[in-house]
């Protein structure tokens, strides 16, 4: 069995609060000791028992972290700027993976909060006021990223103006045709009300705004899932140059891949630009356009949020980190 506290304070004759002062930094205590105690610390490898230390607390010191999955980049970068930003101030993270399953993402939340974790960081994948309240119900601090929910702390960028700025960039490239590839809004109507895809949605919003609001472009939208297929048709069948605008730059990598199968050269025959500004895009070539979300920036500022909240401190309801648009050799 290791060295308690207590022993610690036997050794050194003093007393277990002069201990607990020395092993978390805190004043009221002279060098010297500070030093003998832990001193002994290391002689004896002494490990704290972090539930006894929870319980004096009244804090778990657990932070629960629910994406969509680790396979795009984007959440594998997320969460490692996550972690990082939990350990600097001692909290442990419990990562989970939904995937966008509604019954998962509820089943999740429940298990974290039975864990007693004291703050969740969600990218939510359902909506709707019944998933609020019940959200609301957990009485844990929560902070949302990427997709909204009304009445829920959220931080991210702006995806609404990135969007219309990212078309204003392309029509300055000398675009006047655009093709606005999103997946994920495909789904918008079959559920309307349950799948939370408000980001892409915003997305989609930006572009056609700038579309309204300026004359001679030309908006088509790629929403199936063989979009692919449907974009080498579009290239293929000639008519006045076109630039492909991803909501993801996953999409946009695919895009790539199948237009060189195919022969078609970017940006002579087609543009191409991406959302996101992934890290892998610094091995690609040529260089995909894109628009940077700030990933590490948006983690950081969301567990500062949370954080906030924790200890019980007021924090804005809506926080935008910055976004820009990172020209590449694709347009």
């Amino acid at each position: 069995m290791s060295i308690t506290t207590k022993e610690i304070a036997k050794i050194c004759n003093v007393s277990r609060g002069t201990v607990d002062r020395a092993l978390n930094g805190r004043s009221g205590i002279n060098s010297e000791t500070r030093e003998r105690v832990l001193e002994i610390v290391r002689k004896y490898n002494y490990q704290p028992h972090l539930i006894a230390s929870s319980l004096s607390r009244g804090k778990s010191m657990s932070i629960g972290v629910v994406l969509f999955d680790l396979n795009n980049r984007y959440f594998s970068q997320l969460s490692n700027t996550i972690s990082l930003a939990a350990r600097e101030r001692g909290y442990f993270t419990y990562i989970s993976v939904s995937e966008k399953d509604h019954d998962s993402e509820m089943q999740i939340l429940r298990n974290l909060a039975s864990r007693r974790v004291d703050g969740i960081l969600l990218l939510p994948a359902i909506q709707g006021k019944d998933y609020i309240d019940f959200l609301k119900s957990l009485e844990i601090p929560i902070v949302t990223t990427g997709n909204h929910l009304p009445g829920i702390h959220h931080v991210s960028i702006n995806d609404f103006n990135a969007a219309f700025e990212s078309a204003d960039y392309i029509s300055r490239r000398g675009y006047r045709r655009i093709c606005f590839i999103c997946p994920p809004l495909r789904k918008k109507g079959a559920l309307e009300g349950r799948l939370n895809i408000t980001s892409q949605d915003l997305r989609a919003r930006g572009v056609r705004r700038f579309i309204d609001t300026n004359r001679g472009y030309q908006l088509e939208m790629l929403l199936q899932k063989d979009y692919v297929d449907r974009a080498v048709a579009m290239v293929r069948q000639g008519g006045e140059k076109i630039a492909f605008f991803c909501s993801s730059d996953v999409y946009a990598l695919e895009l790539l891949k199948r237009f060189r199968e195919e022969g078609i050269a970017v940006p002579r025959d087609a543009g191409l630009m991406g959302f996101d500004n992934l890290d892998i895009l610094a091995y690609i070539n040529p260089r995909i356009t894109t628009v940077s979300t700030s990933v590490e920036i948006q983690g950081r500022k969301a567990m500062d949020v949370l954080f906030k909240l924790i200890s019980g401190e007021t924090a804005p309801k809506l926080c935008y980190v910055p976004h820009e648009i990172c020209p590449g050799e694709t347009l």
